[in-house]
């Protein structure tokens, strides 16, 4: 019975508790839903991106339609006092999964090299980065390849609600 008291107790403080400092360059994704268009004009994507588990972790779920098949992706951002970095695990409905990291410079998100696992491939590597701002952001993908890095796309997001 003390547990569940305390805990009724602590949840309010839990539920409202400010994100750590670690999130700052981030924060803004936070309560928002981002979407934009692929290259080929028929695939959108979009990011909705929460606080989970009192404000100490990030949630971004991830949708693209227009393609072949559905896709779906779920990020948890969280902050690595090892490496001190804010790192994410990645997971999506192809059974795919990646982690990496996210660094902050210059008002750009960077998610720097990232290992990535699918059904149909074995680990590769790629970049991405994101430019900052309140109502718009740019996303890019890179893949590794022989010769050096190649852009796979890039899409011009725009904050939805």
């Amino acid at each position: 019975m003390r547990t569940l008291l305390l805990l009724a107790l602590l949840s309010p403080l839990t539920l409202h508790a400010e994100p750590s400092a670690h999130f700052a360059p981030q924060a803004f994704l936070a309560g928002a839903c981002w979407k934009g268009t692929f290259p080929d004009g028929k695939r959108t994507d979009e990011h909705c991106y929460e606080w989970v588990f009192g404000r100490q972790f990030m949630r971004d779920r991830h949708t693209v339609k227009g393609g072949e098949a559905p896709y779906a992706g779920e990020t948890i951002y969280y902050w690595d006092g090892e490496s001190r970095l804010v790192n994410y695990l990645y997971f999506n409905v192809l059974g795919g999964h990646s982690r990496g990291t996210v660094t902050p410079a210059d008002g750009v998100l960077y998610f720097p090299e990232e290992n990535t696992a699918t059904a149909r491939r074995s680990r590769f590597t790629a970049a991405s980065g994101g430019a900052t701002a309140t109502t718009l952001m740019s996303s890019y993908r890179r893949s590794r390849c022989p010769g050096g890095w190649k852009e796979a796309w890039r899409i011009r997001m725009q904050r939805q609600k």
